[in-house]
């Protein structure tokens, strides 16, 4: 009896977690097609023509893309309880939807090419991470320490993310100087932006906190 109690419950929450994470997914790709609609509706078809795509093709993408991802959200969503977890649900949730715009302008041939998938991995690690560990963010408004002290940063953290960022971006020029034209490129553009961003963005939340500070005084 027990283990049957188990089981319903497992399932119960299985159920519920995919039904959470198409219904988030969802949720966004309508909000991005009635943005595409707003623009059919007052500018026409001219940004999808200079993009190669129609009206139609992009509302597709954007709800084949939103299924799909809302599929891996719900199976991956117990890692939200991790600020690193919710950042992975953010990347796999963003990727099918960026995938299926990669490989719309490319022959079928070349839908699993090593450029479409880099493209797409690329564009859901930026735009994915931001999104997952936003969220995250506001849900816990105190984490674990590593987190807290990026999140209240000193200036010794900003100095020590710049010299990070510094260091990994002449590691990136001598990868990308090194096998420019070949697969490693897009690990340097990783190497290069990636620290970049981030150092910029702990040092813009350092100084809205000072700013913040000197008010109060």
């Amino acid at each position: 009896m027990r283990d049957s109690l188990g089981s319903r419950d497992a399932m119960t929450d299985f159920t519920r977690n995919m039904l959470k994470g198409l219904a988030l997914a969802l949720f966004v790709a309508t909000g991005f097609t009635a943005w595409v609609t707003f623009l059919r509706l007052t500018v026409g078809t001219a940004p999808f023509d200079r993009l190669d795509t129609t009206y139609q093709d992009v509302v597709l993408v954007y709800y084949a893309g939103g299924f799909s991802g809302g599929i891996l959200l719900g199976l991956l969503w117990p890692l939200r309880r991790w600020v690193l977890g919710s950042a992975l649900l953010g990347v796999v949730g963003v990727f099918p939807m960026y995938y299926g715009f990669a490989i719309q302008q490319s022959p079928r041939s070349e839908w699993f090419a090593a450029r479409n998938l880099w493209t797409a991995l690329l564009l859901s690690l930026f735009v994915g991470t931001c999104i997952g560990t936003g969220i995250w963010l506001r849900e816990h408004p105190r984490g674990p320490n590593w987190v807290d002290t990026l999140r209240y940063p000193t200036s010794a953290t900003v100095r020590t993310l710049w010299l990070v960022a510094l260091a990994t971006t002449v590691l990136a020029w001598f990868i990308g100087l090194r096998w420019a034209g070949k697969w490693p490129a897009a690990v340097a553009l990783v190497l290069f932006i990636v620290p970049l961003g981030f150092a910029i963005g702990v040092s813009v939340v350092a100084a809205r906190r000072n700013s913040q500070s000197q008010e109060h005084h």
